[in-house]
């Protein structure tokens, strides 16, 4: 190796050129005899080509190109005379330099590399010494007898160390002209080559192996790309190592240390863009990126030459008219292939780094295909190459032989290559397994590539496509195993991000920002979290096919992850710490179901909906029968449910509750209990939350439209007045936000309604409703749920009225969401234990403290109920609980629902009883239930209860439905009449007009509730009378019917007509009948007394009305008409006489009268108050009210006790006033 280090390689054109004119000067001044000979043999060769053709010895040939085979003969030629002059350059640069040394100009030392010798390192594994090149002895001209003692000198070649300095003269034969044939027949002869033979010429050229070395030196070469001899056949030149070698031929075949000085002469090469025309051919072929800018010139002088020469005489005129013939070099550099290619997109600064990694890549490729052919005399040799490759990359990538000036820029050659898919899969498992053992070495390495991905990532969160790419090369690296353990899981485990300190009062936003995996998890397309993706999805309308590219792309992401978090928790090292992050993540974004959170300062749905993904395909295969059911209650468990709403516990019980049972906490919770648990926890801060911002989307959507509606409807009114200025804003305003929140919707509908997402969700609640059910029966979980209780003697357990109530809410609140928005129908994915949990929940309501719980379930069973028949609403009829239990549970909590705790109750209790109207309308067309409800109505007094309600709203919304249609009707008279309308103020019109909208809002609403109410009636009437006529229900039933037959008929009927009826679905027609049909259905004498008893409707006129108004509509038959002026004539005979006895009991005693009523007691009861009231009235009262009405205490029917003494008194007077009465 030359003692002094040679001037470095400039990188700008100037520089080259300044150094190029200092080393040709620094040559001319040491070396004054070599330039001199040099001179002499230009001058003879100028001599030779000025002779004249006629003067020559042989005639010139004009030939126009080499054949194939003749041009291979030539560069092997070219390559052994070649390698020999480098080698004799190598010895002669270290012999001559010292001999004229020149004070005024010394050689710039190289600055990119370090001081010391870093040719050759660690030869063998085992001593670890390095071993470095000798500097060469000068070798005596004899060494090459065929070349002939002249000198020469190759300014234009650069090796490896120094710029040459002095060369020996090539062979006459390779300066002559090329293109004629006699020249190329004396280069063949010079040479001893047969052009026809060219077996000869290849065993002239380099004679074959002969034994297992030889063999092993040309894989080695071919494997490396790299020649150090004249056997070699790389494209890359090592001129140190064959100096080396040939003063030392002894070790030609010590492949240890010509490997190691190989792999480094070629790094350095490419290190310092020494690569010359014809070098590393494949490496550039492969990655043009990162191709430099300057010109390559080409290092063999004689082929140089000749295709100088040969362009020269062939084209002679072409060069002319060009101004002259181009030099050898700028020919040579001029050529398409050597083309400066621009660099990749990747923002790339250390390019010769990655050219280095590219090279020893192919290298590690060749290495691949050489040990496909599986000979066992390489293997050996294989393996010693494969070592080396895999220290010089990592050499490389620590820059240990290159400084790198952009190492603060912490970029990731190894990852960029990665980008560009040069990097194979195989490489980066076994350069992992060589880089494990050394842990610093491992992390230097693969530490800066999982930063580079988190970067990228971050980079990557807000964009128009989602871009995986970053996500996609994390899974790959983290499922690589290095015998039991996956050293990047554990890498990844260890960055100081991965689980970060929380350091502000946002954890929730902060844990996602900051933490290692929080970018991976971010890709979102809802339109507050990614402002590029919505305003792409403004400007392109998204199709069918487009959403479900996108989707598709979303599970491709969330799948990769799954990977990336499947490896890291099948990683024993590495999975507390990965449970705790996820478990971290969710407890601090606990506060994402509150009703008023501020999304700014929790994570996004997004993200959590991502984890969320995850969670779902890490739980999917765990067994129910391996989950701790009591894993939540302890304290030191990953979930929390201490601030939520349990099913029966306030937080009182719920405190006492742990306190007796779970103050010690758990100990080795095996995963398949965590995983579940905060699968579960990300559903409810996940999925759930989401909805319901979508929910709130669709209303404000609704809303909103409702108001630019209603300005469009009015304009005519306000256009010409003072507001339409006003007005005009609002619209624009309210047209802006509609927009905005429709593309909101758009883009979270992209995600929310994903079928496969949904399917999964579906999936997981139903493993819930499996733990669920086994929580109602207080039982451990084994396997399969099989009921083994009957659903009304389940008692609430202390473990089960502890769980949170979102346990069954958030299952209600998925189904009814996916039902209603999803193009999609989940019912397939409802299997048999979704709907035993459903039907347990609704029959075993006892054991819910929230009615508002039990009324989601029951509207989940009105959504599968509705038609057309599918295989869930068949499966729900007919399981075993529907068809036993279903009916009286419906009816019970049809009861208790009337008083919910809320402000709100009132209302409320309507649509829930329109759900519950709605399933026994469905029960009541099957056979069985209708069977069922029958049974009911004749056992127990459930069902009197629940006709008392069924009356108490039927009786509420025919008259708030009367009422409003009344109202409309005046208003739609008033807008009628131009002249009364003129005369109203712009004021006095708009409020008109806002309170005809109101009134039709609810008239629609109420009309829908009571003809739901009205439809059950009339079919329960139909094969039910005994429990009608009971004293407690049959007045109020029967002054009912009266009073709404004598609205619909009687005589202010007119003033419910109203323009466009269906519009509120107003059908006065139906509802006369259906009253109709109720009367006939209960035709008896008890009825026709309580009809006459009805003294405030009852009226035998309106009755005739409404039968001739049926009659002639033809509504019903004459036969049903006859059947109904009978039963209306008994009851004004009855009428008529209750008149007069009603007289004669005027005077009776206050004592046998009812203290609410005023009425002749019939049946004294004492309540517990001391308070003495009728048993009918009471009785009423305690179907509405289990109270005593007079000092608010609870009552019930059991405790009131008959009064027989005042009973007896009573039916005496009662006899008394009867005798009178005849006597008179």
């Amino acid at each position: 190796m030359p003692e002094e280090e040679p001037p470095q390689k400039p990188m700008e054109e100037e520089e080259e050129e300044d150094g190029q004119e200092q080393d040709q000067d620094q040559v001319e001044d040491e070396q004054p005899q070599l330039a001199e000979g040099l001179q002499q043999q230009q001058e003879e060769e100028l001599q030779a080509q000025d002779t004249p053709a006629e003067q020559s010895a042989e005639p010139v040939v004009v030939a126009t190109e080499l054949t194939a085979e003749e041009a291979s003969i030539l560069s092997l030629t070219m390559r052994a005379r070649r390698l020999r002059t480098l080698a004799a350059r190598s010895g002669l640069q270290s012999t001559l330099a010292p001999l004229t040394p020149s004070p005024e100009k010394t050689p710039r030392k190289q600055t990119n590399v370090s001081g010391e010798s870093r040719l050759v390192r660690e030869t063998t594994p085992s001593d670890k010494e390095v071993v470095s090149l000798p500097t060469p002895k000068p070798a005596p001209v004899s060494v090459w007898p065929e070349l002939g003692g002249k000198p020469d000198m190759d300014v234009d070649m650069k090796s490896v160390a120094s710029t040459p300095v002095q060369d020996v003269e090539m062979t006459p034969a390779l300066s002559l002209p090329a293109g004629t044939e006699t020249t190329k027949r004396s280069v063949l002869q010079s040479n001893k080559i047969s052009p026809g033979n060219p077996e000869v010429a290849m065993e002239s050229v380099s004679s074959p192996p002969k034994n297992v070395d030889e063999q092993n030196e040309q894989l080695l070469s071919r494997l490396l790309n790299a020649t150090w001899n004249e056997f070699g056949s790389g494209s890359i030149i090592c001129a140190q190592t064959a100096s080396f070698l040939e003063q030392q031929p002894s070790r030609r075949f010590d492949f240890e240390c010509i490997v190691s000085n190989v792999l480094m002469e070629a790094a350095l090469k490419i290190y310092n863009d020494e690569l010359n025309e014809g070098e590393g051919d494949s490496l550039l072929a492969e990655d043009k990126e990162f191709s430099s800018a300057k010109k390559i010139k080409s290092d063999d002088t004689e082929v140089q030459e000749i295709l100088a020469n040969a362009v020269a005489q062939t084209v002679p005129n072409e060069e002319a008219a060009a101004g002259g013939a181009s030099g050898p070099m700028e020919a040579t550099s001029s050529e398409p292939g050597i083309a400066c290619v621009a660099p990749s997109v990747i923002s790339i600064v250390t390019t010769t780094k990655h050219s280095v990694l590219l090279y020893l890549i192919r290298c590690y490729q060749n290495y691949q295909t050489e040990c496909c052919r599986k000979m066992a005399h390489n293997q050996p040799v294989l393996q010693l190459a494969f070592e080396h490759v895999m220290r010089m990359t990592v050499l490389v990538l620590t820059d240990r032989i290159h400084q790198n000036l952009n190492g603060h820029m912490d970029q990731s050659a190894l990852l960029e290559l990665m980008y560009m898919e040069k990097v194979s899969e195989s490489f980066l498992i076994d350069l992992m397994a060589h880089t494990h053992p050394d842990g610093d070495t491992f992390d230097a390495i693969f530490g800066q590539v999982l930063r580079g991905l988190f970067a990228g990532m971050q980079r990557n969160i807000c964009t128009s496509k989602i871009n995986v790419q970053q996500i996609e090369w994390l899974a790959k690296l983290v499922v690589i195993k290095v015998g039991s353990v996956r050293p990047i899981a554990d890498l990844v485990a260890r960055q100081p991000n991965f689980l970060p300190p929380i350091c502000t009062k946002i954890s929730g936003r902060e844990i996602v920002k900051c933490s290692f995996l929080g970018p991976f998890l971010s890709v979102s397309l809802f339109a507050e979290e990614n402002v590029k993706f919505a305003e792409f999805s403004t400007k392109n309308k998204l199709e069918d096919a487009a959403t479900s590219r996108l989707r598709w792309e979303l599970h491709s992401m969330r799948t990769h992850m799954h990977v990336v978090f499947h490896s890291l928790c099948v990683n024993a090292s590495s999975r507390s710490k990965t449970m705790e992050y996820i478990a971290k993540i969710l407890r601090h974004n606990d506060r994402r179901v509150q009703f008023a959170s501020d999304e700014k300062l929790l994570a996004r749905d997004g993200f959590v909906i991502n984890l969320m993904s995850v969670l779902q395909q890490l739980s999917v295969k765990i067994k129910l029968d391996r989950i701790d059911p009591n894993f939540h209650y302890h304290k030191n468990s990953l979930v929390n449910i201490e601030q939520d709403t349990k099913i029966r516990y306030n937080e009182e019980e719920y405190r006492n509750f742990l306190a007796r049972d779970f103050s010690q906490p758990v100990e080795n919770a095996n995963f398949q209990t965590q995983c579940w648990f905060l699968t579960l926890q990300a559903h409810h801060l996940g999925y759930l939350p989401a909805i319901q911002r979508y929910r709130q989307k669709v209303r404000a959507i609704k809303e909103l439209q409702k108001l630019i509606d209603e300005l469009d409807r009015t304009k005519p009114h306000w256009v010409n007045s003072r507001y339409a200025n006003r007005n005009n804003q609002f619209k624009e305003r309210w047209e802006k936000q509609l927009r905005k929140l429709n593309r909101s919707k758009t883009c979270s509908e992209i995600t929310l309604l994903d079928p496969a997402l949904l399917q999964r969700c579906t999936e997981f609640y139903s493993t819930v409703c499996e733990f669920m059910l086994y929580q109602f029966e207080g039982r451990p979980i084994e396997g399969p749920f099989i009921s083994k209780m009957p659903v009304q003697q389940l008692k609430p357990t202390d473990a089960f009225s502890a769980l949170p109530e979102w346990y069954i809410d958030d299952i209600a609140e998925f189904i009814l969401f996916t039902v209603q928005h999803a193009n999609v129908d989940i019912r397939q994915g409802i299997d048999h234990s979704i709907i035993t949990w459903l039907l347990t929940c609704v029959c075993a309501s006892h054991l819910i403290k929230n009615p508002y719980v039990t009324a989601k379930l029951v509207e989940v069973m009105f959504v599968f109920s509705l038609k057309p028949a599918n295989s869930v609403n068949t499966a729900m009829w007919n399981h075993e609980l529907a068809q036993n239990a279903l009916v009286s549970a419906l009816m019970r909590f049809y009861v208790d629902v009337e008083t919910t705790g809320q402000s709100t109750e009132f209302y409320d209790k309507f649509t829930i009883r329109y759900h519950i109207s709605h399933l026994f309308k469905s029960m009541w067309e099957n056979p069985i239930h209708r069977q069922a409800v029958i049974c009911e109505s004749r056992v127990g007094n459930q069902f009197v209860k629940f006709v008392n309600m069924l009356m108490n709203d039927t009786t509420f919304l025919l008259d708030e439905c009367l009422e409003n249609l009344k109202r409309i009707h005046q208003t739609q008279q008033l807008l009628s009449d131009k002249a009364n309308l003129s005369k109203m103020s712009a004021d006095q019109q708009q409020s008109r007009l806002t309170q005809l909208a109101t009134d039709e809002r609810q008239c629609r609403s109420y009309l829908t509730l009571a003809r739901e109410t009205v439809d059950l009636f009339h079919y329960l009437t139909s094969d039910i009378k005994e429990p009608f006529m009971r004293a407690e229900l049959v007045d109020r039933l029967s002054s009912m019917l009266n009073f709404n037959l004598k609205q619909l008929a009687g005589p202010k009927c007119n003033d419910l007509k109203v323009r466009n009826p269906a519009k509120y679905g107003w059908e006065p027609r139906s509802l006369l009948a259906q009253i109709f049909d109720i009367y006939l259905h209960l035709d008896c004498d008890r009825f026709a007394q309580a009809l006459a008893a009805d003294e405030r409707s009852f009226n035998v006129e309106i009755c005739n009305e409404a039968a001739a108004r049926i009659k002639r509509l033809a509504i019903r038959s004459a036969v049903e008409v006859e059947r109904f002026k009978a039963l209306t004539q008994r009851a004004h005979e009855i009428f008529i006489t209750n008149q007069q006895t009603e007289d004669e009991c005027a005077d009776a005693p206050d004592e046998f009268k009812d203290p609410l009523m005023d009425t002749l007691m019939s049946d004294p009861v004492v309540l517990p108050s001391g308070t003495v009231m009728d048993r009918a009235i009471i009785t009423r009262h305690l179907l509405n009210s289990c109270t005593d009405p007079f000092n608010r205490q609870p009552l019930t029917e059991d405790m009131l006790v008959p009064n027989i003494e005042l009973k007896q008194r009573i039916d005496a007077w009662r006899r008394e006033q009867r005798g009178k009465r005849n006597n008179s």
